[in-house]
């Protein structure tokens, strides 16, 4: 943990960015200051998001200057409307000091939890997706463009590029502080962890049960023995956008949910209704899947609603009502349609059984199961019928409909048609388990411990004791999962030894000795699939395949295939790109399904036209000169 000591002050950083743009703003709500915090956070990661979009149109180059002048404005329009409505009372809320030391407990241990996992700073994810997002930051930190409109580091020469960049540009923010892409994508990891999961979870649980406060103290704590998310998306992909995305789920389906509470007057409601489609836009700019979940989460809500306002309306409300409903399902179909993303590369494997299994023990894809949770959750759910609060099952119904599609439905067809928003993938399926689960977890927390509480002022010391241990007894069973996933970021997703499985500590070595030697002009050939292309991230060097994917042109196809057969074919398609040194990284690659696509980019010791330069164990420099 002492090699984390360094980014304390980017992880001041990272907090300021997710949390002080929509600080003022956020105050201007009529809410408790926890919902305030929560508003915040979402209301800042808008900020960033528009900001992205802005800049470039008004010629500012990406930098906290945008995210300022974004922030002012909106700071503006929340005052006005509070002045408006400043003769509408404020509210009270969830005010109990204990949700405090609960969001500080869970946001040290996250801090702890994602620091020991990632072991150093300065490791590199070591998984597929790890190499788009650390080459992403360092595009944005050289065009100066954070627009999820100009993302063209993969199609080079193209004028627009769609990709969603609000985890890049906040990563890019805090490059300057940290020292480099990767310490920086660490530290922003643990930052938007620690502070925006416990948070979020907080805000929707004081939502979601307003009478009882002690369970948004709860929420945030039973989300440990969640493995799936947010560890999960460490241990997968890397999914930094989604995880974003995710974490600000939560939040969404709060901010929905308030903007239907009476007593806000106009203004009141309009500032409430700008915060939810704030956040709906961070959502939707870290990751446009996450704002469909967040969208089809909602959807037994907004109907649960809709049908309240039935028996009390006129014709003409009744009319507008269904042709409202009709009119939202039709897009969110259309869009659900329009959005889907199905490869088939997962496929369902698991028994119906073994998939109730995991939604009953909230223990998703196939990860360890700890013996609390689910029967939390199922205390919480009785809670919620005793409570005839229906809505909110409906809604986790959703999300238990889509992890059974996903992990277990046989009908490809229908399963893609439900989950090919999520590319079919049952670990980003099972993140959504979460929103709705931890919630009634965290109610079945409180019901328990107000119980046992009730039993030990009542004289009953024995049980409640025995109770009490039995609670202790069921949240250790939880530390196997959270192990397992250190353990694998540890020795596989952040492994950074000789023998890594993307970019090895003597490949890193290697790109530290020739960042010198090479100059702007240089572009340098490489199978990104052995961590090649992290010179870009590294360096700032130009590299021809930044990512695995993308269209580099036919010359980058020839080269792919072909370089190490040499030939005058060769060689003018290395000269149109510029093409002026290779690196050569060995046959070990962090996803073989693409191997083909670079065969060519391998054993390239004895090719006549590189003379070696530098190397490092195993990874080599060479320079292109067979080519006069």
């Amino acid at each position: 943990m002492l090699s984390w000591a360094g980014q304390v002050p980017a992880l001041l950083v990272a907090i300021a960015v997710i949390v002080l743009p929509g600080l003022p703003a956020a105050m201007c709500l009529r809410a408790s200051p926890l919902l305030r915090a929560g508003a915040a956070v979402a209301l800042s990661l808008g900020i960033v998001a528009t900001a992205t979009v802005i800049a470039p149109v008004f010629g500012l180059a990406w930098s906290p200057l945008p995210v300022a002048i974004v922030a002012s404005i909106v700071t503006a329009i929340a005052s006005l409307l509070r002045w408006t409505g400043r003769g509408v009372p404020g509210l009270g809320g969830s005010r109990t000091p204990a949700v405090w030391g609960a969001l500080g407990a869970a946001f040290t241990g996250w801090v702890v939890v994602v620091a020991l996992g990632i072991a150093d700073p300065t490791h590199p994810s070591q998984l597929y997706d790890g190499l788009f997002h650390l080459n992403a930051v360092e595009f944005i930190t050289q065009t100066g463009d954070a627009s999820p409109l100009h993302m063209t580091m993969v199609t080079p020469g193209a004028a627009t590029g769609t990709y969603p960049t609000l985890w890049h540009a906040i990563v890019a923010l805090v490059v300057p502080v940290s020292g480099g892409v990767v310490t920086a994508t660490n530290t922003v990891t643990v930052a938007v962890i620690a502070v925006i999961w416990p948070l979020a979870m907080a805000c929707l649980a004081s939502i979601l049960f307003p009478s009882r406060p002690s369970v948004a103290v709860w929420a945030p704590l039973v989300a440990f023995g969640f493995s799936v998310f947010p560890l999960g998306f460490l241990t997968w992909g890397v999914l930094y956008p989604n995880l974003l995305g995710n974490l600000l789920l939560p939040l969404l389906l709060s901010f929905i949910v308030r903007c239907f509470e009476p007593g806000d007057g106009r203004a009141g409601k309009a500032l409430w209704i700008l915060t939810a489609a704030a956040t709906a836009a961070a959502v939707a700019a870290a990751h446009p899947s996450s704002l469909l979940a967040g969208v089809a989460l909602s959807v037994p809500f907004v109907v649960w609603r809709a049908l309240r306002l039935w028996p009390t309306g006129g014709t003409t409300r009744r009319v507008v009502l269904v042709g409202s409903l009709l009119l939202g399902g039709g897009l969110l179909i259309a869009v659900w349609l329009a959005a889907n993303v199905t490869t088939h590369e997962w496929l369902p494997n698991e028994t119906m059984s073994q998939a109730f299994g995991e939604v009953a023990f909230l223990s998703p894809v196939g990860r360890t199961a700890g013996l609390l949770l689910g029967p939390l959750a199922a205390i919480g759910i009785w809670r919620v019928v005793k409570d005839r609060q229906w809505w909110i099952l409906y809604s986790y119904g959703v999300s238990i409909a889509f992890y059974l599609a996903s992990a277990w439905f046989p009908v490809l067809s229908l399963r893609s048609l439900a989950v090919g928003v999520w590319y079919d993938d049952t670990t980003r399926v099972g993140a959504l388990l979460a929103m709705w689960g931890i919630p009634l977890a965290g109610l079945g927390a409180a019901v328990v411990v107000s119980w046992v509480g009730d039993r030990w002022r009542n004289g009953s010391r024995l049980l409640a004791g025995a109770i009490s241990g039995l609670l202790v007894l069921g949240a250790a069973t939880h530390i196997p999962a959270v192990v397992n996933d250190l353990s694998y970021m540890r020795n596989s997703s952040f492994a950074f030894t000789p023998d890594s499985q993307g970019l090895s500590s003597d490949e890193a070595a290697l790109f530290e000795k020739i960042a010198g030697r090479l100059n702007s002009e240089d572009i340098v050939l490489g199978d990104p699939l052995t961590g090649a292309g992290l010179l870009f991230a590294y360096t700032g060097h130009r590299v021809v395949f930044p990512h695995v994917t993308g269209r580099y042109g036919a010359d980058a196809e020839l080269l792919a295939r072909s370089f190490s057969e040499g030939g005058e074919v060769v060689c003018d398609a290395a000269a149109r790109l510029g093409v002026t040194f290779v690196l050569d990284f060995g046959d070990r690659q962090l996803f073989e399904n693409h191997w083909t696509t670079f065969d060519g980019l391998h054993h390239l010791a004895d090719s006549p036209l590189l003379s070696e330069v530098d190397r490092v164990g195993d990874a080599v420099l060479y320079e292109v000169t067979g080519c006069g």
